[in-house]
């Protein structure tokens, strides 16, 4: 079984001075449906001793936290900073990356894509228009409504990337790198009540 890591978003607790690593329930169970084996990487822990003893096949990019570029904010930065790190390590180890959400931005972010604030994209769902020139269309065209959640959205698109979905107000939904063995969308597959087979399927089918 292909082994999978996992990032995590970092929260501040409230009561009394502690980070956080946080991580929504089901993105494991989405994993394990997948067909695959979620391994969550700590952020004070060095990644590259997961890969190198464990042996990971794959990453997945989570949501959680704003990018500093669109609200500085120190945990934000941290994640940053740790999300690049595995960003550089994997595109040189030729390690795919499934972005979700903040995932994507920060992928985008990473190859100098810009972003702008936008209202209407929070706790909705949508249609999305598939470019057929991507490779994951087939199981893209399936996928008859997704959900937003974002507040943030991609301005100007690096030339590294197909713009693989938009919604109809041509906000980019999902993007592909045009060299590496990177996808990326802006919808939680983990959050639908009953997950979706078209959205398991098009993960299954990145990691295959």
């Amino acid at each position: 079984m292909k082994k999978i890591a996992i990032t995590q978003r970092l929260v501040e607790n409230s009561s009394y001075y502690e980070i956080r690593e946080s991580l929504d329930i089901k993105y494991c169970k989405l994993v394990d449906v997948c067909q695959l084996l979620p391994i969550v990487l700590p952020y004070e822990v060095d990644f590259i001793n997961y890969f190198d003893d464990i042996g990971i096949d794959g990453v997945i990019l989570t949501g959680g936290n704003d990018l500093d570029v669109c609200n500085i904010n120190e945990l934000s930065k941290k994640r940053d900073d740790f999300e690049k790190k595995l960003l550089e390590y994997c595109i040189v180890k030729e390690i795919p990356i499934f972005g979700i959400c903040r995932g994507m931005q920060i992928i985008a972010s990473f190859f100098g894509s810009t972003f702008k604030m936008i209202d209407g994209e929070v706790n909705k769902k949508e249609k999305i228009m598939v470019n057929s020139d991507s490779q994951y269309s087939s199981n893209l065209y399936k996928i008859d409504y997704v959900n937003s959640y974002h507040n943030f959205e991609i301005d100007q698109i690096s030339d590294d990337f197909i713009v693989v979905a938009t919604n109809k107000n041509s906000v980019i939904k999902a993007i592909e790198h045009k060299k590496y063995k990177i996808f990326a969308q802006m919808w939680h597959s983990e959050r639908e009540k009953v997950f979706d087979i078209n959205q398991i399927n098009l993960i299954k089918e990145f990691f295959r």
